[in-house]
């Protein structure tokens, strides 16, 4: 009987809380961008406790966060899901891995991928729809606003509809704020209002006036993003709204050009090649003064015990014992000095722009006994990064983590200006070989990242400014390892014309 009862007890506490996989999912399906982390509805029912730990894990990473559960049996969680094989949701007790949605969007200049907000999703579908020569686009609740900016990592811009001036959830102005500090574009017609008081971010540059197929538009920098905003009156009485809205996105994602720039579109797929060179060679750690304590322990048992030991027996399996004794006994000793700590090598790049907004895209290429799965806090309001896994070497782990809203640093040289792939009077391939060199401003450090970029942006219509940094590696494995900063340049985006 008492076993029918704990067979009982342990069959309810596995049912006792239970994913529902038929209103769980991707809310971006069918549409996804591989390699980035997209928004995902958890549905969880017969939920008990107070909180609930809840966990996104990718291949080496790790997004984990907590939830109040307030007496509450079903909980509904948004959180983002890495999109790619190797991702799953872990619940308490229960888990489950994700089906991906089938249509993947790759980055392309002439297509953008596009998140919508909007109170009346019928005419946002009708103002801007997913058309083959316009843009990809995901169509969210108003109300719904992300603000977290990792829930709108797979998307190149966002587009909010706010005729009736609604207030945005408290978050929503910091995480817009981020999206566009890497890169991102935002677009609003009608209100710009987030309800949100003494938001500690840096401002957006001053509003420039545009005008597209006859609608005037403000446009206002921030980093290497920006902000664009349209009245809604006026873009209603367009006879061409969708083209408004797309050719207001292409002016930023085109650099202010009339024509697509040539190469693949920068974006928050981690690269397949890591731009951090070969590691640096071992040093060997500096032996600590238990080292040479043991040391001489060691000589003067191999040579005082057989001493010792003939003048109180003529035998001599006394000196032997005493001699594995002792040894045995300083090699346990041994084992309580301090080891090496694995080295971690970092490498950044800093993009800036108008304004005053920066982000930062730090990669970490890390020795194998450091650890094999990074850990983000959701919750963690003073870190708002978000790391991939890159492939490695052998012997070494390597991630690409991005970085919103960090701090500028602050130049080692004058910049040099890439346009129409030349570095100055050198073509990029040729100033990469003199960096490596050592005959620019960059130092042979730096120019395997340099060489890196390079290679990835040195294309028709692409204009930027370079520069090698001094840059504050702010990083939260202190005390865990060696860490050794590599490189640093950064780069300011030039559109057409300025």
């Amino acid at each position: 009987m008492r076993l029918l009862v704990l067979s009982l007890l342990c069959c309810g506490a596995l049912t006792a809380q239970v994913i529902d996989a038929e209103r769980s999912g991707f809310l971006s399906a069918p549409n996804c961008r591989t390699g980035t982390w997209a928004p995902y509805r958890l549905v969880l029912r017969e939920v008990s406790g107070d909180n609930l730990s809840i966990s996104s894990e990718a291949p080496g990473v790790k997004l984990s966060r907590q939830v109040a559960v307030s007496g509450r049996t079903e909980l509904e969680i948004v959180i983002p899901v890495f999109v790619g094989d190797g991702s799953k949701l872990v619940a308490g007790p229960a888990s489950v891995e994700p089906t991906l949605p089938l249509r993947r969007i790759d980055p392309d200049y002439g297509r953008p991928y596009v998140a919508v907000f909007s109170s009346d999703p019928v005419y946002a579908r009708g103002v801007l729809p997913s058309t083959p020569r316009g843009a990809v686009c995901d169509y969210f609740d108003l109300a719904e606003f992300f603000t977290d900016w990792r829930l709108l990592d797979g998307y190149d811009a966002i587009v909010i509809f706010n005729p009736q001036e609604t207030r945005l959830p408290v978050g929503s102005q910091r995480a817009m704020a981020e999206f566009c500090s890497l890169g991102g574009a935002a677009l609003v017609v009608g209100s710009f209002r987030f309800g949100e008081k003494a938001v500690d971010l840096p401002p957006p540059a001053e509003p420039r006036l545009m005008q597209f197929r006859d609608v005037p538009l403000q446009r206002m920098g921030y980093g290497a993003g920006a902000i664009y905003r349209i009245g809604f009156e006026e873009l209603r009485h367009s006879q061409s709204a969708p083209d408004v809205i797309i050719d207001a996105l292409r002016d930023h994602l085109w650099f202010g050009a009339n024509r697509a720039p040539a190469g693949t579109p920068e974006s928050r797929v981690p690269p397949t090649r890591s731009p951090m060179g070969p590691p640096q060679p071992p040093q060997d750690a500096a032996p600590a003064p238990l080292f040479w304590g043991l040391a001489g322990g060691l000589l003067l048992l191999c040579g005082l015990a057989p001493v010792v030991a003939g003048r109180l027996s003529r035998r001599a399996w006394p000196a032997q014992v005493g001699v594995l004794l002792g040894c045995a006994a300083i090699g346990g000793l041994a084992l309580l000095q301090p080891r090496p700590l694995p080295v971690i090598e970092a490498s950044v790049l800093v993009r800036g722009g108008d304004g005053g907004a920066h982000s930062a895209r730090v990669f970490l290429l890390a020795e194998q006994p450091w650890a094999d799965t990074l850990v983000v806090d959701l919750d963690d309001p003073a870190y708002r990064g978000l790391p991939r896994k890159l492939p490695g070497r052998p012997g070494w782990r390597a991630w690409a983590e991005d970085l919103p809203l960090v701090d500028a640093g602050s130049g080692r040289s004058e910049p040099v200006l890439l346009a129409f792939g030349m570095v100055g009077e050198f073509s990029f391939r040729d100033f990469a070989t003199r960096a490596h060199r050592g005959e620019t401003g960059f130092s042979t450090s730096d120019a395997h990242l340099l060489e890196w970029w390079l290679d990835a942006n040195a294309y028709r219509g692409r204009r930027a400014e370079v520069m090698p940094l001094e840059w504050n590696f702010q990083e939260r494995m202190e005390g865990a390892a060696t860490f050794i900063p590599r490189a640093a340049i950064g780069v300011t985006p030039k559109r057409e014309g300025g």
